[in-house]
């Protein structure tokens, strides 16, 4: 009997660029650390739709022969997959995780009476804040519990080499609500600020087809600040994000949780300048470990920046509050408690 069988996308490479996808392959390979790579079936379900029986066999086939199950389900999956693993888990009796990716699984469940349902029968649903726990339980997922967003923790200089012009960046989806216009406009007006062109606008990331030409057309009006600067796989997270000067998360993604972008910038100590939205206050202490600022208010945000650039000891004590909150979302010590619970 092996030890743990994942049920989601598992990939690397520009297929494979989703907080699910990035999440799923990122929590299974630590298991495969932890139990060795003969005791992780994984059943990959990016494209199921074009072999869904083919699927529900390797479902069961993989619940037949692991101890343990978790799903990693996108909110095109969430509408299959807890109902048919809870369906199967009749017979097999195993230990089942719902491993939540996101913050809007319990506005979700409480329009979909049948996954509710479904969703109650699993051993433990993992969410990635507080909020959404007390939120999932508000509506009867009782076995919810707390498991945060987490990275690998690397030890790194925290000293950048400062030249003009500094490059700041977006590492996220590319997507209207990521705000990629409003920090256009946070870079720009930082640098009305000062007088000079000292900021320049990286946006790494998948561009959303529906949102191609808006962003191509903000990229030609405005390349005089910012470029596109592609994708990254998540191995090359930390050397690409280690040399900015800090990390713009403009976001009001409605879906938006924990998001994977704010642990990469504590890990390479890159200061973040994040919109006040959805869950962010409860990752990102305010002026320790990053900065928060109100509503899509890009003079607040641009004013952050220019403090940023005009106090060095200011930067520092933030690169500080970075690398204590590296170590607090340490996937050895998060996930941790995931294995814990397994049998």
């Amino acid at each position: 009997m092996k030890k743990l069988a994942v049920i989601g996308q598992y990939g690397t490479g520009p297929k494979y660029l989703t907080g699910q996808a990035v999440k799923t392959v990122f929590i299974t390979d630590w298991m495969k650390r932890r139990y060795g790579e003969d005791q992780i079936e994984i059943v990959n379900t990016y494209g199921w739709k074009k072999h869904p029986v083919r699927l529900v066999r390797s479902i069961a086939k993989a619940m037949k022969d692991c101890s343990n199950v978790m799903i990693f389900p996108a909110p095109h999956g969430v509408k299959v997959f807890p109902s048919l693993v809870s369906a199967l888990n009749r017979f097999y009796r195993k230990r089942t995780f719902f491993i939540v990716i996101g913050g809007w699984l319990a506005d979700f469940l409480k329009k979909h009476g049948h996954i509710r349902r479904a969703t109650k029968k699993f051993y433990g649903v993992c969410a990635e804040t507080k909020s959404l726990v007390e939120d999932l339980k508000a509506i009867g997922i009782d076995s919810s519990w707390y498991l945060p967003n987490c990275r690998d923790y690397v030890e790194i200089p925290t000293t950048k080499d400062i030249k003009e012009p500094l490059h700041v960046c977006t590492y996220s989806r590319v997507t209207k609500t990521k705000g990629m216009a409003d920090a256009v406009q946070t870079v720009r007006k930082a640098n009305v600020i000062l007088g000079k062109d000292v900021f320049f606008l990286d946006v790494f990331g998948a561009v959303d087809g529906s949102y191609k030409d808006d962003f191509e057309k903000l990229c030609e009006e405005n390349k005089d600040v910012m470029a596109y600067a592609g994708t990254r796989n998540a191995d090359q997270t930390l050397e690409t994000l280690k040399d900015r000067f800090a990390l713009l998360f403009p976001t009001y993604y409605e879906g938006e949780c924990f998001a994977g972008t704010v642990l990469d910038a504590f890990l390479s100590r890159t200061p973040i300048i994040a919109n006040d939205w959805k869950f962010n206050s409860e990752v990102i202490r305010d002026r320790e470990d990053g900065f928060l600022y109100p509503f899509r208010n890009t003079d607040e945000a641009a004013g952050i920046l220019v403090s940023l650039y005009r106090d060095p000891g200011l930067y520092e004590r933030i690169q500080e509050g970075c690398k204590e909150s590296a170590v607090k979302y340490s996937s050895d010590v998060v996930l941790q408690q995931l294995a814990d619970k397994m049998i």
